[in-house]
């Protein structure tokens, strides 16, 4: 494996490490900040500022978006992209786990289907 595909490869688990990250921290930070977020525009934006988890998933974002630009750089989108479902993967099995919620059945068998797609597709192999 050249080296330029390897650190695609890192890129990609960074890329889908910060989106799970980030999405975990968002939902924590709302969770603690407890608002109904009936309150418009404005208070949506007070709640952000005043929440160090919150910003922290936006961190996290923008590392992933930058991650992922690089790994455009390496790697074919059709390719590549696929991968990023394993953000879906993750982020439920964190909710279940880390924020507690009920998952169900149906949702864990549309789970299993998407880890089959993201086996097929890597058996194609990268192209670029």
């Amino acid at each position: 494996m050249s080296e330029q595909l390897s650190q695609a490869w890192w890129l990609i688990l960074i890329s889908i490490s910060s989106g799970v990250a980030g999405q975990y921290c968002l939902k924590a930070g709302l969770n603690r900040a407890g608002s109904s977020g009936d309150g418009g525009i404005i208070e949506l934006v007070l709640m952000i500022v005043g929440s160090p988890l919150i910003l922290l998933g936006l961190l996290f974002y923008g590392v992933g978006a930058l991650a992922w630009i690089s790994v455009l750089k390496r790697m074919d989108l059709s390719y590549a992209y696929p991968f990023l479902a394993l953000n879906f993967v993750l982020i439920t099995l964190v909710s279940w786990l880390g924020l507690g919620e009920t998952v169900p059945l149906l949702r864990w068998a549309g789970i299993a289907a998407i880890c089959a797609g993201i086996v097929l597709i890597a058996q194609s192999g990268p192209l670029q």
